[in-house]
């Protein structure tokens, strides 16, 4: 009998209009061998638009050889493994693959934003090949990845954001590069630049290493000024640690400012207030500005620079713990799958890695 309607403008009215060919597809596989099905499927038309359509669209696409429960069976194995893992498990061609992943997989997710009232972004980079970096949008409150760029130009950055609603960004949590901060406020004018405190704590460090290395080779051969003493956090030392330290500090009294400074940097992320943490950042700057190190007073220009975007952590605690977490798995993806030449296959087979994909698996 007649049954759904019409697939081009949704009438009832339909008669049959003979069959179609016999078609074989790929279902599924069991124990390693592969399930066909063979289709007989029935041609209707439209009484209403006159046109021709066969049944069965929703158990295969057109054109296509396998199913569309053979395609999630697929998406699922090709989710943390690699192309040629399939080829040689299921028999399935990389072309196959990559048409599959392209025409499915979207590598920009917006719709995930447009139910949520509040949106807090999280923006990062990571390194596609070698050299060769791409950015990682994430809303960091809910938890989701929201795309992976086509590379790290500010351009192509500002064409995605603009495709988020405006009103709902409150927050946009960043690293310490002030193009990023400047295309964010550009975009999103009402939402607060955060920046990351795990990128604000590595900068001191880095600081205060460059500061020990340079110490270091004013004496060439003659002294050896330990690195991970001065980076691990005083608290976190031993009484006999800590005695060590200060001799240390003695010695080299150049290094006392960086290292005043670099704890006290600490110290502000462990703040409970956004009023306390002004207060002891207005007190590093002074400090630092009324240092004789260019190097220190370059410092607290960097940190005046920054001002509103470090306090701004103590509103909500944003952080880009979740991207950097995106970062760890998409590094475990990039080893199963031994690498990827093409953006757009890499882009899509990284999203693919996040989605939750529903059961593909028969149940009789």
């Amino acid at each position: 009998g007649r049954q759904g309607s019409c697939i081009y403008c949704g009438s009832k009215r339909l008669y049959r209009h003979g069959r179609c060919r016999i078609r074989k597809v790929l279902h599924s596989w069991s124990n390693g061998k592969r399930i066909y099905l063979k289709l007989h499927r029935r041609r209707w038309r439209c009484c209403n638009c006159k046109r021709t359509f066969c049944e069965g669209r929703n158990l295969v696409r057109p054109y296509c050889r396998i199913t569309r429960q053979a395609e999630r069976e697929l998406l699922w194995q090709l989710k943390e493994r690699s192309f040629n893992q399939i080829k040689r498990e299921l028999g399935i061609s990389y072309s196959t693959l990559r048409s599959l992943l392209e025409k499915t997989v979207k590598a920009e997710m917006t719709e995930l934003l447009k139910d949520k009232d509040r949106i807090y972004l999280g923006i990062d980079e990571h390194s596609f090949r070698h050299q060769e970096l791409v950015y990682t949008i994430t809303e960091v409150k809910e938890r989701k990845m929201i795309a992976i760029l086509k590379d790290d130009k500010i351009a192509t950055l500002k064409e995605f954001l603009k495709k988020i609603p405006e009103e709902k960004v409150e927050e946009v949590c960043i690293d310490m590069k002030q193009g990023l901060k400047k295309a964010t406020e550009e975009i999103f004018p009402k939402a607060k630049v955060v920046v990351d405190p795990f990128h604000v704590i590595s900068d001191a460090n880095k600081r205060m290493d460059e500061a020990r290395r340079i110490e270091q080779e004013l004496h060439p051969g003659k002294i050896r000024i330990p690195k991970k003493i001065f980076l691990i956090s005083r608290d976190k030392l031993s009484e006999e640690k800590r005695n060590k330290l200060d001799e240390l500090l003695k010695k080299h009294p150049s290094l006392k400012g960086f290292y005043w400074a670099k704890e006290n940097i600490l110290k502000l992320y462990r703040q409970k207030t956004h009023k306390e943490a002004s207060k002891l950042l207005d007190n590093i700057i002074l400090n630092l500005e009324s240092s004789d190190d260019a190097e220190l007073v370059r410092w607290a220009y960097t940190l005046k620079r920054w001002y509103d975007p470090i306090l701004n952590y103590f509103d909500n605690h944003t952080t880009n713990g979740f991207t950097e977490g995106c970062h760890t798995k998409i590094k475990m993806l990039k080893r199963i799958s031994f690498g990827l030449k093409n953006v757009e296959v890499y882009r899509r087979k990284m999203i693919l890695g996040f989605l939750s994909l529903e059961s593909c698996f028969h149940t009789l």
